[in-house]
């Protein structure tokens, strides 16, 4: 089996070391399917690199809040509505909101260094895609104490649900990406037949999809590092692409 599983390595990083050194590229139709599926899943691992990474320090954040336990104001969830004084604390150069005065529908008046914060009809949480939620989704929590006791107690859990919750990110920007790249495929092989070149639209797949995983990483660790998603980096993807269009064969003239 381990011998097996080198040998698979091998012939995947084989394919890599083509593409960048620019040999062999009509061999790429013998890419088995499986690591076309691999490149598509690295491929949505390295773009969700920055949700992952600021969603983890969140949960970190939120979990450091014991430290601060004796500072959390007295309040009481009822109705599904925050009634206590208002107050906002500092944690590891993030701040904790407690607000009876804004709501999910103001969130976006929220100062950037707000990580977390229990507004007047749910909750608000920083780096995630419509991070308001009403306070059902956090039932256990009714007031300060229980807000302790669940930090305390529960946050084993809480990375339990953060890594089901991560798995469905990919999953969904997987299935997103796949379907991209399937019409992306499709549509050079249009061009490339049109063009009058012998093309397969499967064999655009195969190669596009190890474009893809080796430029999704630098796109995905400047976006963790930098905030900002550098898609210019994509432009690099049209020289091996290029190169693969030459070295199709032409299609014979066939002659009435």
């Amino acid at each position: 089996i381990i011998t097996r599983i080198k040998d698979e390595r091998m012939k995947y990083f084989n394919f890599i070391k083509r593409l960048v050194t620019f040999k062999k590229y009509p061999l790429f139709r013998t890419v088995p399917f499986r690591y076309l599926l691999l490149n598509m899943l690295l491929v949505s691992i390295f773009i969700s690199l920055p949700f992952i990474t600021s969603l983890l320090a969140t949960v970190n954040t939120f979990g450091h809040l014991s430290e601060i336990g004796d500072e959390i104001p007295e309040f009481q969830i009822e109705g599904s509505k925050y009634q206590g004084e208002e107050k906002q604390l500092s944690l590891n150069e993030h701040q904790i909101l407690f607000t009876p005065d804004i709501t999910r529908d103001e969130s976006d008046t929220l100062d950037e260094a707000v990580l977390f914060a229990f507004l007047r009809d749910g909750i608000y949480i920083s780096e995630i895609q419509n991070g308001t939620f009403s306070y059902s989704f956090i039932g256990d929590i009714t007031d300060n104490e229980s807000l302790e006791q669940f930090v305390s107690s529960q946050m084993s859990s809480l990375y339990f649900y953060i890594f089901i919750y991560i798995t469905l990110y990919i999953v969904v920007i997987y299935f997103f990406i796949f379907t991209l790249m399937l019409f992306l495929s499709l549509l050079l092989s249009f061009i490339a037949n049109f063009a009058g070149r012998k093309t397969d639209y499967m064999n655009w797949f195969k190669i596009g999809s190890y474009i893809m995983m080796i430029l999704a990483l630098p796109i995905g660790l400047f976006a963790v590092f930098t905030e900002n998603f550098y898609w210019i980096i994509l432009i690099i993807a049209l020289i091996p692409y290029i190169y693969y269009f030459k070295k199709l064969p032409k299609q014979k003239k066939t002659h009435s």
